[in-house]
């Protein structure tokens, strides 16, 4: 993403998705129903045909690996606990890519579940980003709602009409065919 900072971690060479103090922001709360392995990463179609994944935030049993700051003080509640739960800022003004990946755990067979969710986001918005797979991680879904305070101070929730979905299982899928027309 233009302007978006990636920071490699020396130990496992992970990149980061980071967006600039000084940049405007939308904030995304990411949420999975799973406890298992669940990564979160942005990919940039500027970089096909190899888009390295840019880790955004990991859920479940790779929070110590992902870091465990967890709340922007987002408006509302997430529906899951704090351990499959993230709060990050994104980018915006231009399609954000996003892919979801979790791993079934023994004694389920080693298999993993990916899905992929593109959206304009707009400056100073709300969205949830919420991920859902059943438990052999053999199905999995991923949609984006408009997070919208209203009146009362409570929190409504509405489809994001931008997202579109995409194949996630391997970053290149985001090069193949419209996926990456801008």
């Amino acid at each position: 993403m233009i302007g978006a900072i990636a920071a490699v971690q020396l130990g496992g060479c992970v990149a980061y998705y980071r967006v600039p103090s000084d940049a405007p922001f939308a904030s995304v709360r990411l949420v999975s129903n799973t406890d298992e392995r669940t990564t979160f990463s942005v990919l940039d179609p500027a970089k096909c045909p190899k888009p390295m994944p840019l880790v955004l935030a990991g859920t479940g049993k790779q929070l110590a690996a992902m870091g465990r700051d967890s709340d922007l003080g987002m408006a509302g509640e997430s529906p899951e606990p704090p351990s499959r739960t993230r709060e990050r800022k994104v980018m915006t003004g231009q399609r954000l890519y996003l892919a979801v990946t979790s791993y079934a755990a023994p004694p389920a067979e080693e298999m993993r579940c990916a899905v992929g969710v593109s959206f304009i986001p707009q400056a100073n918005a709300s969205y949830e980003i919420r991920y859902t797979r059943d438990d052999a991680a053999a199905h999995c879904a991923v949609r984006v709602q408009r997070l919208q305070r209203r009146a009362d101070g409570s929190v409504g929730q509405a489809p994001e009409p931008t997202q579109q979905g995409f194949r996630a299982l391997r970053a290149e899928y985001l090069c193949e065919g419209n996926a990456a027309a801008r």
